[in-house]
């Protein structure tokens, strides 16, 4: 823990001769990575209780952040990824916003939104999480409330997702009903681009209309017995099936979804 320290108090000060040699499809270097695994408790088409999961990355620069899906991040076949519609999310890009790209099959949408402060309550719990001390805050960010846990170690203000504001890494978060859970599973002190690189064709929206159209869509009951029930009859003539799966145009679409669970509101 000491050792990464140092590697990232020496990474900081060299930001700026890093930032001048970033090229024009990066928006930051990192400072640091850190996996999670990201875990959500719900129930399957017949109530039967089950737990979706899948890792997250997330780049820390200076003043920018990137979670996205762990294959995504590792250059290797996402299509895991892909059918739970795992999102994409710059935090402080622009400066003061937040963009994401998320799928509602068969779209794509970007999202722009300015950055809210969550009000952290700090508290005296402390923990030790993959050999960092940390401190426990609670907040309420989108419509629910958030145990968090972070790391001063660590300095920075990012965390996993769309949470951050912390004086320290955020290791881990876990929203207050115990249905959504993010857990570090490593941090390494590494410098790679931070890139941007929102898809073309995605639909822009700002951010409370698509979370309206997303849950509106997603927490209906049909939804788990006909996870299509939605899409246009055109849309779906277009529907091809391969190794499978089912997709439209380059869109997966989930044919046993998890009751859905929304992580904001």
């Amino acid at each position: 823990m000491k050792t990464l320290s140092i590697i990232l108090l020496m990474l900081l000060g060299s930001y700026t001769l890093t930032a001048q040699r970033q090229s024009t499809d990066s928006i930051a270097h990192t400072l640091l990575v850190a996996n999670y695994e990201y875990s959500c408790r719900s129930t399957d088409a017949q109530g039967k209780e089950l737990t979706v999961t899948y890792g997250l990355t997330l780049q820390v620069g200076q003043d920018q952040a990137c979670t996205m899906g762990r294959k995504r991040h590792d250059g290797e076949k996402d299509q895991s990824e892909q059918l739970l519609y795992v999102p994409t999310t710059w935090q402080n890009y622009p400066k003061g916003h937040m963009t994401s790209v998320e799928i509602i099959p068969p779209y794509r949408y970007l999202t722009t939104e300015t950055m809210k402060q969550i009000r952290w309550t700090v508290l005296s719990q402390h923990d030790s999480i993959c050999g960092h001390s940390c401190q426990k805050a609670t907040g309420e960010y989108a419509g629910r409330r958030w145990e968090a846990w972070f790391a001063e170690s660590l300095p920075t203000r990012f965390g996993p997702w769309r949470l951050g504001g912390l004086p320290g890494l955020i290791l881990r978060a876990t929203s207050e009903d115990g249905i959504h859970r993010f857990e570090c599973q490593g941090v390494e002190a590494v410098k790679e681009a931070i890139r941007y690189d929102a898809p073309e064709g995605a639909i822009k929206c700002t951010r409370s209309k698509f979370v309206e159209l997303r849950n509106r869509l997603f927490t209906n009951p049909n939804y788990l017995s006909k996870p299509y029930y939605y899409i246009k009859p055109d849309e779906i003539s277009s529907m091809t099936v391969m190794d499978g799966m089912m997709t439209l145009g380059d869109v997966p679409v989930n044919m046993k979804p998890a009751k859905f669970q929304p992580l904001d509101y």
